[in-house]
């Protein structure tokens, strides 16, 4: 285990039991200094990233026309922003272990929904706003309970959500877009769709929503106990840690977020179409594993995940300045995250095999542990 995963996994055990957790922490730290070595080196994935993003820059900067236009830029920019925000919250998810392949379709019919609450209902726009976002935690309240509570895998829950949101979005639009009256004004629109300067309201709201998830995730109890969810669940939750409603308020989140961006567009497009968000989830789950974050749980960053956006961004991007066509961005997302898989996989494996453990926290290893004090104790 290297120092900062043992400093989460120390944290989120001497919240419940200080002895556990010293004990769990200085056991999991015995490990050969080539394991510590290539533990650190996968630490630097981050940093990895990051350099491949600024190759990826001055690349297309070079060798694709336009590219380095102000315009382009904040092109790039604003849509990186809708993945961001989406992927932040997806990272708390897959670091507690579950995943949530609905979030293209929960964006769609967030926008087709909020279309028609202003354009058909004739609600206020902030109204609107609040009620998309409440559709959002109903969404990811739903998805969590049934997977969490009920038992349900989340692959299967999720997948049937993506069809039946989709769905939805088609009906209530009868497969038709949706334009707000041209007359309409709110201080929404400018909230969501203006901008600061030249900075788009989208990527600004993407900044602050992602310094609050890194802080949370970081520097918080509840961050603390998100990967130790994820690390090993027994474990945690032999501790002490409620791993279902940590699990179901990740999935709220991701909900939350999927209704916040069908705000954003609204406020931005004052349209909405049943196709919006298709193959978003694609490039939601690519930013997310570009930004290594774990597909067995229990690892990832905020920022890991804002560097794959970016570069899920530029190469979209970059891709249709050299003439692609825009499904080329299917192709290029699906690829990224069978790459991105099989690096995980690939990486982590090497690491289990020089340390002799498979997982950071060992289900069987370090959930036998806790049960065994805690008998001895009792």
């Amino acid at each position: 285990m290297d120092e900062e995963s043992a400093q989460r996994f120390e944290f989120a055990a001497r919240a419940t039991n200080p002895a556990v957790a010293k004990t769990e922490v200085a056991g999991a730290n015995k490990t050969t200094p080539l394991a510590v070595l290539l533990r650190e080196s996968l630490l630097t994935r981050q940093a990895a990233m990051t350099l491949v993003a600024v190759i990826l820059f001055s690349f297309f900067s070079i060798a694709a026309k336009n590219f380095l236009s102000v315009s382009n830029l904040l092109d790039i920019a604003r849509g990186s922003a809708f993945i961001g925000i989406v992927a932040v919250a997806w990272t708390y998810l897959l670091i507690a272990g579950e995943l949530d392949l609905s979030v293209g379709s929960a964006y769609g019919l967030g926008t087709i929904l909020m279309g028609w609450l202003i354009a058909s209902a004739g609600l206020n726009p902030w109204l609107a706003g609040i009620l998309i976002l409440l559709y959002g935690v109903l969404v990811g309240l739903v998805n969590g309970f049934i997977t969490v509570y009920v038992g349900v895998r989340a692959f299967v829950v999720t997948l049937g959500m993506l069809s039946f949101l989709r769905g939805a979005a088609l009906a209530i639009s009868g497969n038709f877009p949706i334009s707000y009256p041209r007359d309409l004004h709110s201080s929404l629109f400018l909230l969501g769709g203006g901008s600061l300067g030249i900075i788009p309201a989208q990527v600004i709201w993407l900044l602050a929503w992602a310094v609050l998830g890194s802080v949370i995730l970081r520097r918080t109890k509840f961050g603390y106990w998100v990967y130790a969810t994820g690390g090993n669940e027994s474990a945690a939750r032999e501790m002490g840690i409620p791993t279902k409603l940590i699990k179901l308020i990740t999935f709220i989140l991701v909900g939350f977020s999927c209704a916040l961006v069908a705000v954003l567009q609204g406020a931005w497009l004052r349209t909405a179409s049943p196709s919006t968000g298709s193959g978003f989830e694609l490039q939601v789950i690519g930013a997310v594993l570009i930004g290594g974050a774990s597909l067995s749980g229990g690892d990832g960053s905020v920022y890991g995940t804002l560097v794959g956006a970016a570069i899920l961004g530029m190469v979209t991007n970059g891709l249709v300045l050299f003439g692609f066509p825009p499904a080329s961005n299917l192709l290029v997302s699906g690829a990224i995250i069978v790459g991105a898989g099989t690096m995980d996989t690939i990486l982590r494996r090497a690491g289990g095999r020089v340390s002799g453990k498979r997982r950071l926290f060992p289900e069987k290893e370090v959930g036998r542990g806790l049960t065994n004090k805690t008998a001895t104790k009792s």
